[in-house]
């Protein structure tokens, strides 16, 4: 039978999560918030409140994928450890959402080329750009869908160079951005709105999803058990540290007439880098804002069809699209999916938009994940025996996401415009509850018969100890009664 193939290393998984989260959430929505909510350097806070659930929650996922490594990840982990039906149905959600992040980052990265194309003064290339979108952003998930389907090995060595080059990019713009931070500037447009700054976070979580995608390609990576979890762990104070840093340097370097003058909701990190930094220097961090975004789109196609491979291989969607091709990638799933995304990109054109849909139907996967992890050594001990990277706190850390989370999805249903979001989200879980229950003959049997018979066990078990024990005492009674 023909199986995935383990040929992603450390690097690989490190260079996967890093890309995979630092893309639009850095370059477009660190400035295009101002927009959502008016917080001025307060997103410096924000991003640091938004980092606080998202380590615990990926804490959750080291510990998980240290225990049961494998394709289609939080699928996996729920439906094993919770439940069959709720591991499908928030996953089912999240790939969803995923492929709409598909969908998202490849016109966002249009427009980070457009002001790359603007600093070097090509506006005529610029207005080609614009006004073809659609089709360009359709060319980048045709691209990336053959770079899938050729295999993990050629997925690993073109998400490395992109991590590269992107950390060389931030890198600079780090170096060269710190000696333009102003403290007045930073004091000048705070806002010190609690509320605002929280509900900031919120949005701005969306900047911290990517992180689990590399779970669902557990069956793919070298030594899963540990590779897996220090990848994790690695890449999220990595990734926390740099947009930290960046929002300091962005905001730190507006000057109080440029902050009021400034159009946020077309602005990026990189056109506002251009004010301040050397001309190569400035072209070299749009090129890498271009980079950061398309290199979300790699990782998430992967993810996405990991996650229906593993309902396939359940037989929840038809078994067909569990097929490998020949550089052992399932192949139907890869072609579903982006057929989705171009799907997306032709009915939607803006990226904020599509923000909070996504963060709905992660938070609610976050959510289950940290419940996951938080029964896991109480309901399956056997599961947990085989992580080699443990937390004796994981309960705690388990519900400190739980609470976390929850309370991010609060205060994004709370957003304008958000029930329009939530109401598709729910739709969508519908077809996914008839999904499940039209093909349940196929794939639900094995479920309950495995708990019909661990359950059948335990109760005969119960009998012959409370036998044993009764046979005990009568003959405790006999010696007496002699």
């Amino acid at each position: 039978m023909v199986e995935l193939r383990r040929e992603l290393g450390l690097k690989e998984v490190v260079a996967t999560v890093v890309t995979s989260v630092i893309g639009g959430g850095l370059f477009l929505t660190t400035i295009q918030i101002q927009e959502k909510i008016a917080v001025g350097s307060g997103v410096i806070f924000s991003y640091i409140i938004a980092a606080i659930p998202a380590l615990f929650i990926a804490l959750c996922y080291a510990v998980l994928s240290s225990a049961m490594p494998s394709s289609g990840g939080e699928y996996v982990f729920i439906s094993r450890i919770v439940d069959p039906f709720i591991g499908f149905i928030v996953t089912w959600s999240r790939w969803f959402a995923m492929i709409a992040v598909i969908a998202a980052m490849s016109v966002g990265d249009i427009s980070i080329l457009n002001h790359l194309f603007k600093i070097i003064h090509l506006d005529n290339i610029s207005v080609v750009v614009s006004t073809n979108i659609q089709i360009i952003a359709i060319i980048l998930v045709i691209l990336f869908l053959f770079v899938n389907y050729r295999g993990v090995k050629l997925y690993g060595r073109i998400q490395t160079i992109m991590f590269v080059l992107l950390m060389i990019g931030l890198s600079l713009l780090i170096i060269f951005g710190l000696p333009h931070v102003n403290l007045s500037n930073l004091n000048a447009s705070f806002n010190p709105d609690l509320s605002l700054i929280v509900q900031a976070s919120s949005l701005i979580f969306f900047s911290y999803i990517g992180f689990s995608a590399i779970t669902d390609a557990g069956d793919e990576v070298k030594n899963a058990e540990k590779t897996l979890p220090l990848g994790i762990i690695i890449s999220i104070f990595t990734i926390a540290l740099v947009y930290i840093l960046v929002a300091i340097i962005v905001y730190g370097s507006m000057s109080p007439n440029f902050y009021s003058s400034y159009n946020f909701a077309t602005g990026s990190v990189a056109d506002v880098a251009a004010t301040f930094l050397p001309f190569i220097i400035a072209v070299f961090v749009a090129f890498a804002g271009s980079i950061a975004i398309i290199s979300d789109i790699n990782p998430t196609i992967l993810s996405t069809s990991r996650l229906s491979y593993a309902w396939a291989k359940d037989k929840i969607v038809p078994e067909k699209l569990a097929e490998l091709n020949r550089y052992n990638v399932p192949k139907w799933t890869l072609l579903i999916n982006a057929i989705m995304a171009i799907s997306i990109i032709l009915l939607a054109k803006a990226f904020i938009q599509a923000v909070m849909m996504i963060n709905m139907a992660v938070l609610l996967i976050f959510i289950t994940i940290s419940i996951t992890a938080l029964i896991l050594p109480y309901k399956h001990p056997e599961i947990y025996k085989k992580a080699k990277f443990k937390i004796k706190a994981i309960p705690i850390i388990g519900l400190i996401g739980l609470i976390s989370s929850s309370l991010f999805l609060i205060f994004i249903l709370r957003l304008p415009d958000a029930m329009s979001g939530f109401l598709f989200l729910l739709v969508w879980i519908v077809i996914g509850s008839i999904v499940y229950i039209y093909t349940q003959e196929k794939h639900q049997l094995h479920w309950r018969l495995q708990k019909q018979q661990r359950k059948e066990k335990e109760d005969a078990d119960k009998e012959l100890i409370k036998d044993l024990i009764n046979t005990e005492k009568d003959m405790v009674v006999k010696k007496k009664k002699r």
